[in-house]
């Protein structure tokens, strides 16, 4: 009580307090603001200074990166004829009529592009012998068409053709169009952009159309989660509904259990998920698809009936029928938030069927890449396979979409080899890498991606076939891009470039570039020098900077335009020079410009630095051929200090061999920045590093 009362004569009204103690907060306030306003009026005055002294911009001098100037005129208009001469003869036929095209382009005494041809892929699926058989004669029975053109070392170019849904400015389908079947004539190797929810964040529909001139990526299970299956089928399919002229693949819904992991528990019978969304849209679309009128009750999700429509003979790896049944759950604590929802192999092909996408992925069982326990790495990879079967009997459009099966078994090679034995004996028309970019080690990551493709060593069914393609899963960093592709991958996708434009953040040849950070203030040079894109030709970094101080949502636009741009730039120039045989000029410059400028101007971070973290013990544990290549990896730095000592010798040199002094001196400085992993890839992908 007494405390009450002492409170109570504490408080003063503010009746009874002078004038000028009421005012006493305003009166602080405006004197702090007059106190920032000076001291970014001084700050400003710096800047200017600072402008005005050298000081300034030798404080944030950077290098520019190597120009890709072994590439010559000449090169970049073989190459466009090239590109431009399948466009002419596989754009406006009709797709079952593609096996007489090439023949007849084959035929043909002046016809250079095809000198190379090994073998086009062929329209049999599901293990179907006798159409494999078919020599490739007759009507094409497939809307996708790979053909193999042109192979620098084991980097391949590629053309695929896919029949076109949507043809721009007709306004109807190219099934109803009556000036015949149009196509998308696509030169791989090439990065997919990603528009999850079937369209690129922040981009309009006439933007996606001038930079995705191949094809987009979307996502079934966020697209079934978003929008009725109604939507689709009433707009024909999903390029009609987002009037997209290109193509469009679909992922599986397969990535979410990475992802999502901690929402997901995994059946025999499919992927259950407690949805992130409203699962209103996706329990009607299901239950439109199975013909039932309730989704509640989980145990309708029997795998029996699928199970017995399998032959029982048919072998998934060592693993057996037997052990369909048998459930896994993962180690991570389950989050219960909204409502369980099945997702199995049958549904996911139904709801792509649905959205009518020219590519579907088969549902996979996906695991870390981190994951240490090997039995689950190989129960899944098992019931990948199973799901595989399920997959195929389920898809009901296969004249109009191509199904990819996906490669799985972790970091483990044993189990690598069991994957691709039994999905490539499906006769697919594609097959998908999966389970890596999860945060393994690069050298294993190199280990996995080179494996697969080595047809030169492993057995047949042992690596991805040369006349199918070749897609990996998750791979947006452009040194990744670059040595999947010097390893004969043909497609790629990853959210890197669009998402990481939504940080501010820019792709440049040299890394990335941060622009918020202070020292672009000032820097009125376009984001990456001679790039054509909107907005290196409209804005500077100076610009793009003030934007992102300013919060302008703007600069997202911006960037995501730009990112997407540079990346298939990026392929194209990979392109050019595959097609040139100059793919070793071109890996020697991409690499300096990260591992030596890069490095040096603060915009790229080298990954799995091993030459830092090899040490006595570590050396010890290296197997004889990984000692065997470190001794002649020595033996090159001794025998370029010999070269450069006889070089120092030689008085009144000629232009040409200072030019050859400097690349070799370059060349050493690449070397010694190189991780062991990636001097492995090289040798690997037999490329010789050189200017």
């Amino acid at each position: 009580m007494e405390n009450d009362l002492v409170n109570k004569k504490s408080i003063v009204s503010s009746k009874n307090l002078p004038k000028s103690a009421i005012c006493l907060d305003t009166s602080f306030e405006e004197s702090n603001i007059k106190k920032k306003r000076k001291k970014n009026k001084k700050n400003d005055d710096e800047n200017i200074s600072n402008v005005n002294n050298d000081n300034y911009f030798e404080k944030y001098k950077h290098e520019e990166p190597m120009m890709f100037d072994f590439l010559t005129e000449q090169d970049y208009n073989n190459y466009n004829k090239c590109e431009l001469f399948f466009k002419n003869h596989f754009e406006n036929i009709d797709m079952k009529n593609i096996n007489e095209v090439v023949t007849k382009l084959r035929n043909e005494k002046d016809n250079i592009y095809l000198s190379n041809y090994v073998s086009s892929s062929s329209d049999s699926e599901g293990g179907d012998v006798t159409e494999c058989n078919d020599k490739r004669s007759g009507e094409y029975k497939k809307n996708l068409k790979l053909i193999n053109l042109n192979r620098s070392k084991r980097a391949r170019l590629n053309v695929i053709v896919i029949k076109k849904k949507y043809i721009s400015g007709s306004g109807s389908s190219s099934s109803s169009s009556s000036s015949g079947a149009h196509n998308t004539v696509i030169m791989t190797p090439i990065f997919m952009p990603v528009g999850t929810k079937s369209c690129i964040k922040g981009l309009l529909s006439e933007e996606v159309e001038n930079l995705c001139k191949y094809i987009i990526l979307s996502n079934t299970y966020h697209l079934s989660n978003i929008y009725d299956m109604d939507t689709f089928k009433k707009n024909k399919d999903i390029n009609n509904f987002i009037k997209f002229p290109n193509s469009v693949l679909t992922d599986s819904g397969g990535f979410q259990m990475v992802s999502l992991s901690k929402r997901i528990k995994i059946l025999e019978e499919g992927i259950v998920f407690n949805n992130i969304y409203d699962s209103y849209n996706i329990k009607k679309n299901i239950d439109y698809l199975m013909g039932r009128t309730t989704n509640h009750d989980m145990s309708i999700y029997d795998a029996n009936p699928v199970i017995d429509s399998i032959n029982s003979n048919v072998n998934f790896g060592t693993d057996t029928i037997s052990t369909v049944n048998n459930a896994s759950t993962t180690d991570k604590q389950y989050v219960s938030m909204g409502e369980d929802i099945l997702l199995s192999p049958e549904i996911s092909i139904r709801l792509q069927n649905y959205i009518g996408a020219d590519i579907i992925m088969a549902l996979d069982d996906v695991r870390s890449a981190l994951e240490p326990d090997i039995k689950k790495i190989e129960d899944a990879t098992y019931r990948t396979n199973r799901w595989l079967v399920r997959c195929i009997k389920s898809h009901q459009n296969k004249n109009n979409q191509t199904l990819f099966g996906i490669i799985q078994g972790g970091l483990n090679i044993n189990l690598r080899n069991k994957s691709m034995d039994f999905i490539i004996r499906q006769k697919l028309n594609g097959y998908a890498v999966g389970g890596l970019c999860g945060g393994e080690k690069k050298k294993k990551f190199i280990e996995i991606i080179h494996h697969c493709s080595n047809e030169k060593v492993n057995k047949k069914y042992n690596y991805l076939p040369i006349n199918k393609c070749r897609y990996i899963m998750g791979i947006g960093y452009i040194i990744d891009i670059l040595l999947c592709s010097i390893f004969g991958y043909d497609m790629f996708d990853c959210v890197y470039p669009t998402r990481t434009a939504r940080f501010n953040t820019a792709l440049s040849f040299d890394g990335t570039i941060k622009l918020k950070q202070a020292q672009y203030k000032y820097d009125f040079t376009p984001i990456v020098k001679h790039c054509k894109c909107y907005v290196c030709m409209k804005y500077t970094r100076a610009s793009i900077h003030m934007l992102i101080s300013k919060k302008n949502p703007i600069v997202n636009i911006l960037l995501t335009i730009h990112n997407i741009f540079f990346i298939l730039h990026f392929c194209y120039l990979m392109r050019v020079s595959i097609f040139s045989n100059k793919i070793d000029y071109f890996v020697t410059t991409v690499l300096y410009n990260n591992f030596v400028i890069g490095v040096k101007n603060g915009n790229y971070k080298i990954p799995d630095d091993d030459k830092k973290q090899l040490d006595t013990s570590y050396n010890q544990q290296l197997n004889g051929h990984d000692k065997e290549w470190l001794d002649e990896h020595d033996q090159l730095k001794i025998n370029e200090k010999k070269k450069k000592q006889n070089y120092q010798n030689i008085n009144n040199m000629t232009e040409q061999l200072t030019h050859c002094i400097e690349n070799e001196k370059k060349i050493k400085e690449l070397k010694n920045n190189l991780p062991f992993w990636l001097l492995q890839a090289l040798q690997y992908a037999n490329i010789e590093l050189k200017f």
